[in-house]
């Protein structure tokens, strides 16, 4: 009888060690963990951390992301862009260049605004009524890792002010899309 209480007293305190180790509520967890993986294969995914909170668009749908590349009267032209749902808000980014003289190839690109032969990054939070740029006061980066076979892959990262003045974090930013002509 004594064995059997031992052996159940046992049983027990290795069952409640398991379920603790086993809960998921042990502490935080890594935003980054919660972004798509840095591929370049083509996996037609998109995310970042906005203000270090983990954004993805969906992977199907009209608001999956997509990507474009185009050459007309003599300058290229790159879109690249995803939209979310939340809740009854949408959340958007975008980042290219626009009318760039120079043919886009894989390296590290300046975002700074809108114009003409420039490269920008744009994010609207409709929560916040808020649909803003980058700027030349306010840059950010666009790198490309991989940009053939109808493949762009990368990194970005950019900070824009909000109607306050208060900056929102675009950071830790990823995409590998397969991109139209």
């Amino acid at each position: 009888m004594k064995r059997t209480l031992f052996l159940l007293l046992l049983a027990s305190l290795f069952l409640v060690n398991c379920n603790n180790d086993d809960n998921g509520d042990d502490g935080p967890t890594d935003p980054l963990d919660e972004l798509p993986a840095a591929t370049q294969t083509g996996a037609q995914t998109l995310g970042c951390l906005i203000n270090g909170e983990p954004w993805v668009p969906p992977s199907i749908g009209p608001n999956r992301p997509n990507a474009f590349y185009q050459f007309v009267d003599g300058a290229y032209t790159l879109g690249i862009s995803g939209t979310s749902e939340e809740g009854q808000f949408s959340r958007a980014i975008r980042f290219g260049g626009i009318d760039v003289v120079e043919e886009i190839t894989t390296g590290t690109y300046i975002l700074q605004n809108d114009d003409p032969d420039n490269y920008f990054g744009a994010v609207t939070l409709e929560e916040f009524q808020l649909n803003t740029s980058t700027t030349d006061g306010n840059p950010g980066l666009l790198t490309i890792t991989r940009f053939d076979d109808s493949i762009i892959s990368g990194t970005f990262e950019f900070t824009v002010l909000d109607n306050d003045g208060n900056e929102i974090n675009i950071t830790d930013g990823r995409f590998d899309l397969n991109y139209t002509n």
